[in-house]
């Protein structure tokens, strides 16, 4: 994770309010898959800043403290989302966004559906035990006490089976998920030459488009949505 850097990143300016109203959506994302809003909102931040940041920076750009800010790198970096290296101009690490969403996607479900499947497991099997001890083993309890064990531990099985292939073959460039993944997304969005290019100016301008793309089709999801 630590690692040195030869390039200078310089000191961040800000987002355009244009970028900046964007964060609510990050929040109400990573809300939706259990995390706290500042989860979100700073990894709203490192997608859209469109250069890598510095502990202090994103506090000041988000006005939070010094451990609320450390507290939520830490936990984005466990799960992979992040990824940081070692400024050695500014003497500081300085964190970026990792380049493979949807690795991400993978390994948050993943890892978040297990906990949630094994809690849930754990607590049918306590209860299980209970009951069975308290009421014996032919309680009508039981049975569906133990199906719900079981459809755990099945759904457990299939969701890493299926993860772990999705995330084999996004590493795959040659594997026709990959492919697909890639063809999907340049017909998608096209993607003028001068956005392409490794500048901070050129990212943000990208990540703009996307959102005004993201933005023009849910507009024109909800027209459709009220059409008699």
């Amino acid at each position: 994770m630590a690692q040195k850097s030869d390039t200078t990143v310089g000191e961040f300016a800000g987002l355009e309010p244009e970028l900046h109203a964007q964060l609510p959506n990050f929040e109400l994302f990573f809300r939706t898959f259990g995390f706290k809003r500042v989860h979100g909102r700073v990894f709203g931040l490192l997608v859209l800043a469109g250069q890598p940041l510095s502990s202090r920076e994103i506090a000041d750009a988000l006005e939070l403290s010094t451990g609320a800010t450390s507290t939520t790198l830490h936990d984005l970096a466990e799960w992979g989302a992040i990824e940081s290296e070692f400024d050695s101009a500014r003497r500081c690490h300085l964190h970026r966004p990792v380049g493979n969403t949807l690795s991400i996607v993978a390994t948050v479900f993943r890892r978040r559906e297990q906990v949630v499947f094994k809690k849930f497991r754990g607590a049918a099997e306590s209860t299980l035990e209970y009951v069975v001890e308290r009421h014996g083993a032919k309680d009508p309890r039981v049975l569906t006490l133990r199906s719900i064990i079981s459809s755990c531990e099945i759904a457990e099985a299939v969701m890493q089976l299926v993860f772990s292939s999705v995330e084999r073959a996004l590493g795959d460039s040659e594997s026709v998920l990959a492919k697909a993944v890639s063809a999907a997304l340049k017909v998608g969005l096209a993607v003028p030459a001068r956005l392409a290019g490794p500048d901070a100016r050129s990212r943000a301008e990208l990540a703009a488009r996307v959102l005004e793309k993201l933005d023009d089709e849910g507009r024109a999801a909800r027209r459709r949505e009220v059409r008699p």
